[in-house]
């Protein structure tokens, strides 16, 4: 279950109580960082493969269709399919507000609990991202 990092929980809060305009999008990518990315990290402290490239690119996460059920909302199961080029291991996932580079606010990562995953050409990593809000 991915966790909140600071910017997330600071985005989410004012949204919540100052009323500032919600993200249109969400976004998923994978990471290369082979330890989970600490409470303080920004997309800036994110690895990941080359955007773009290999058939890598990070995946929309779309507003109204999660699932929220008490303290936690799931997403339905994405696939990152890899082509042209080995992306190597990859161990874990994250979710932020932009869809390319480091300029988006960071959210929340998880490590994979049982990778990390080495994704060759025609590979794929299926990821059902899950959020605790509590």
């Amino acid at each position: 279950m991915a966790k909140w990092v600071d910017v997330g929980e600071n985005r989410v809060a004012n949204i919540l109580f100052k009323a500032q305009a919600v993200d249109a999008t969400l976004w998923m990518g994978l990471f290369t960082n082979t330890t989970e990315p600490a409470e303080e990290a920004t997309m800036a402290t994110i690895t990941e493969h080359a955007l773009g490239t290999d058939g890598y690119n990070r995946i929309v996460l779309t507003r109204g269709t999660w699932t929220v059920t008490l303290d936690h909302a799931d997403y339905a199961q994405q696939t990152f399919t890899c082509s042209g080029v080995d992306w190597g291991n990859q161990y874990g996932y994250y979710i932020n507000t932009d869809q390319t580079g480091t300029a988006g606010i960071l959210l929340a990562v998880e490590l994979f609990s049982n990778g990390p995953y080495n994704v060759v050409v025609g590979g794929s990593v299926k990821i059902t991202p899950k959020i605790t809000v509590a």
